[in-house]
């Protein structure tokens, strides 16, 4: 999870952070804020794609470092003047729909759910002591799939070489005694 998704969007903060800070020490202010904005929604649109969830640790782990990544945009946002609340009264936060899981258990794709918006408010209680989470307080995202994640076909058709005698282990072609 970490190589795959958070490592791609840590270098992207940091491209972003860098350009905030240079527009800063330049004197742009509001350009600075507008570098770290555009990074927030690029982080807020992300969506990963867990085909086989189980419970959702997965998807629960990414939700929490993304949360995390998110927690450092908004402390830029305030050091560049800008208050964070104003992004989650506007709905721009990283949440439990950009989390998707395919799971062929039924009860196991319920609790993934469950486990995503537990971690969501986890995180919200956390960070923002007893103050009220965005309303409502859990949505209907359908996010979670019960079904198989495997793609349904008519037929298999398997390909062998017509000279497969003349394929090295690797795959590769080598040529027959008669040709060389």
């Amino acid at each position: 999870m970490l190589p795959t998704v958070i490592e791609p969007l840590r270098d992207d903060w940091s491209d972003a952070q860098a350009a905030a800070l240079l527009l800063a020490a330049e004197g742009r202010p509001a350009e600075a804020r507008e570098a770290v904005h555009a990074f927030h929604r690029r982080l807020c649109e992300v969506r990963v794609l867990d085909p086989a969830c189980g419970s959702g640790n997965f998807l629960y782990v990414t939700l929490e470092h993304m949360k995390r990544l998110e927690g450092e945009v908004f402390l830029q946002l305030q050091a560049l003047g800008e208050a964070q609340e104003r992004f989650e009264t506007e709905g721009n936060t990283v949440d439990p729909h950009q989390l998707l899981g395919i799971e062929l258990n039924p009860r196991a794709a319920a609790i993934a759910e469950l486990v995503l918006w537990i971690g969501y408010l986890q995180w919200h209680f956390r960070t923002r002591g007893n103050a009220n989470p965005p309303q409502p307080v859990l949505r209907d995202f359908r996010n979670i799939e019960h079904r198989d994640a495997v793609l349904a076909c008519e037929r298999v058709e398997f390909v062998i070489p017509t000279n497969a005698a003349c394929r090295s282990p690797a795959g590769t072609a080598r040529p027959s005694k008669s040709t060389r």
